[in-house]
């Protein structure tokens, strides 16, 4: 029997709360409910229900109480109503710029600490369309007072997931607006631990992404100004770097374009040296990006200049062989080693001039230097090499650096010497591979 009163009551309480709730819905009745929970609380001053509704009622109260201008007073009763998403619409007007200390109590009627949780866990399941929807909305919550005390404590750090991914999207939800919130729910070491972020995300990526995390920063920054916080002190020198890096991102895309239909290819020769050059003096974990578009541009380039009629200018050739192996380990560099030797080297009018033809001198002069020679040559191997070079007996100078190959066959110096006969006698395939075997050779003893 005490059991079925205890029931009967709670119902009968439940559907009283119910009513005065249902009073509390609209601005005209609301004092009418502050009437009726006062009697219930008089009945029963312990029940939670009861409590809840009088929460409810006082806070409503309270907000109505201090609204003073127009668009607060709008607000207000739409608060009473319960009206979440036009609550929303409402805060964003440019004229209000901060409501009342009252209104903190609008955490105690809507559910806006469902909503920022929700936004959060939309961050974690890599829902960012989701939570760009829900953040166009909550950014302009900063507008009510102390409300970061109202809200979950989350992870701070994982908004800078949301931006990287969400900035390049929808960009115009990322403003002073949207600044101000994060500032306001952040710690001073929360800001700049997403500058860090950044920094250390950027590292190595390609264009496209780069210009999104510049973004990202820039809204980073205005994120720093409004906490009052001084931004990483690297993060100046870190956006000169990343400049850097996509103007020559650009510069060889737009090379590349251009070097397909380019009838002449001696800027593009020019430009191959000037590009690797360039890529060597970023920091290693940029140089992964820019090294793919170059290689594209090499292939490109070498493929012209093989089935082109193109001579590439002496001093080309010997600082693409410089570069090359200077840096035996860059995937690109036996590509430009491949465009070196795929041209025969220019010799200047004037070098010419100096030149003295062997077939020039005189027979009989001819055959007594070089009996000389090979006379002296079997004792002074040095010399047998300067006569075989003089007279340009290839493959006898071949024969004899590939005597002192197999008797080290580690030394790379043999595999270059022969690698520039190779070239010589126009085997320049064969030449590739053993300049390649040499700066693998080197590359072993750094």
């Amino acid at each position: 029997m005490a059991f079925f009163l205890f029931v009967t009551t709670v119902l009968l309480f439940g559907i009283s709360v119910n009513e005065v709730l249902a009073l509390s819905e609209k601005p005209e009745t609301l004092f009418r409910a502050r009437d009726k929970v006062v009697e219930l609380l008089l009945s029963d001053p312990s029940s939670p229900l009861i409590l809840h509704a009088a929460q409810v009622i006082y806070s409503k109260l309270e907000i109505l109480k201090s609204a003073n201008s127009s668009p607060e007073i709008h607000i207000a009763n739409l608060i009473v109503k319960g009206d979440l998403n036009e609550f929303y619409d409402s805060l964003s007007a440019s004229d209000v710029k901060r409501l009342p200390d009252k209104f903190d109590l609008v955490f105690n009627l809507l559910p806006i600490s469902r909503d920022y949780s929700d936004f959060f866990d939309r961050i974690s399941n890599s829902d960012y369309t989701g939570a760009v929807k829900l953040f166009s909305k909550l950014k302009f919550i900063y507008k009510i007072p102390n409300f970061e005390t109202f809200l979950p404590k989350e992870k701070i750090s994982s908004l800078w997931s949301f931006f990287s991914q969400a900035i390049e999207t929808s960009p115009e939800i990322f403003d002073a607006d949207a600044a101000k919130f994060v500032a306001s729910i952040s710690t001073p070491y929360d800001v700049n631990n997403l500058s860090m972020k950044t920094y250390v995300w950027l590292s190595g990526l390609d264009a496209y992404q780069a210009q999104n995390g510049i973004k990202t920063v820039d809204f980073e920054t205005m994120i720093s100004s409004f906490a009052h916080v001084k931004t990483d002190p690297n993060l100046l020198q870190w956006k000169y770097i990343v400049s850097k890096y996509l103007s020559l991102y650009t510069s060889i895309t737009d090379t590349t374009r251009q070097l397909s239909d380019a009838k002449d290819l001696s800027p593009f020769v020019r430009y191959a040296t000037n590009f690797y050059r360039s890529t060597q003096n970023f920091p290693s974990q940029y140089r992964k990006g820019l090294s793919k578009i170059l290689g594209t541009y090499l292939t490109l380039l070498l493929n012209r200049v093989s089935t082109t009629e193109f001579v590439i200018p002496k001093g080309i050739i010997n600082d693409m062989r410089k570069l090359a192996s200077s840096n035996p380990e860059n995937p690109n560099s036996s590509k430009l080693l491949a465009i070196a030797l795929s041209s025969h080297s220019v010799s200047s009018s004037a070098e010419k001039e100096k030149k003295v033809s062997v077939s020039n001198i005189s027979p009989w002069i001819y055959v007594f230097v070089v009996l000389i020679g090979l006379t002296f040559s079997s004792f002074i191997p040095r010399v047998r090499l300067a006569v075989y070079r003089i007279f340009k007996f290839n493959k006898l100078e071949l024969g004899f650096y590939m005597k002192k190959l197999s008797k080290s066959p580690e030394d790379f110096r043999w595999h270059m010497k022969i690698a520039k006969v190779y070239e010589k006698i126009g085997h320049y395939e064969e030449a590739q591979k053993e300049y390649s075997v040499a700066m693998k050779l080197i590359g072993t003893r750094r």
